[in-house]
């Protein structure tokens, strides 16, 4: 269900060739996802593969303009020092057109939803389980030093990939905010569990209680909202924490950056603009 969401963003946050090869397969990438998860039948998988084609055709129409809008506001963010309200709004921003991709996802994944059998579910929970192993083996094994070393070079190469290389003082900033984060990897795994759980509720709530497609399409949307939402849902206070650390994190450490870093960040921006402006046109 996420990668539906959210495929768009990380195809944007990664290289330019990445964005213009990945968008026009977004679609296939998504179904290919979700059928490693589900192992749809063939009646499920001739409803979903259209339903996803046209989420993209309307999107590629009316959300990239707005996303251009949103580099061409990051781009005149990125040359000066920032504030953190500046840093939260911008992913506000983000924030609400990855609801309105929501929104528009929502009744086609309801309609297969709807219809998971019981071996389904279970293939679900069984592909889970690898995951959440995988989870544990990168985050959760190790000492606290390490898994703050293995989180430190996830971070360098994230900002490196856009400001260019770090310096030393840099790379002391962002183990302080590492050792300051509001987010652990024991939070990270009890939140984990808790979505998937809830997500199986009401999954499996359909099989037993046969709502309607609106009362289905109600109970998903619930369960997004509580995965993302900072005022409401389980552990909408540590999310509501962690997004405003995050915002101060982000502006600190871009304040550090020298006048070649800026001018990178600046041309990186420029040429994801120049990509979707590309995409977007007829």
């Amino acid at each position: 269900m996420r990668i539906v969401l959210f495929s768009l963003l990380v195809f944007i946050l990664q290289g330019c060739s990445t964005l213009k090869l990945g968008y026009n397969k977004v679609d296939s990438l998504a179904y290919w996802w979700l059928d490693g998860y589900a192992d749809f039948s063939s009646a499920q998988s001739a409803k979903l593969q259209p339903a996803l084609e046209q989420l993209m055709r309307w999107h590629r129409e009316q959300e990239l303009p707005s996303y251009a809008a949103l580099l061409q506001q990051a781009q005149g963010l990125a040359g000066d020092n920032i504030a953190p309200a500046q840093v939260c709004s911008t992913w506000d921003a983000v924030q609400t057109r990855i609801d309105v991709l929501a929104a528009k996802a929502l009744p086609a994944l309801t309609e297969v939803a709807l219809d998971m059998s019981p071996r389904q579910l279970a293939h679900i929970e069984r592909q889970w389980a690898k995951k959440n192993t995988t989870w544990q083996d990168d985050w959760l094994k190790g000492t606290p030093t390490q898994r703050e070393q293995k989180r430190l070079e996830a971070m360098v190469d994230r900002y490196e990939s856009f400001y260019g290389d770090l310096n030393p003082a840099q790379t002391k900033l962002l183990l302080q905010q590492i050792k300051q984060s509001a987010w652990t990897p024991e939070w990270g795994w009890q939140d984990r569990l808790q979505k998937q759980q809830q997500l199986m509720r009401v999954m499996r709530s359909f099989q037993t209680q046969t709502p309607t497609a609106d009362q289905a399409q109600e109970a998903l949307k619930t369960v997004y909202q509580n995965w993302t939402s900072t005022s409401t849902g389980a552990g909408f206070e540590m999310r509501q924490r962690w997004m405003q650390q995050s915002c101060a994190h982000v502006a600190q450490l871009h304040n550090t950056t020298t006048a070649a870093q800026r001018l990178k960040a600046v041309q990186r921006i420029k040429a994801y603009l120049s990509d979707v402006k590309d995409l977007a046109s007829p």
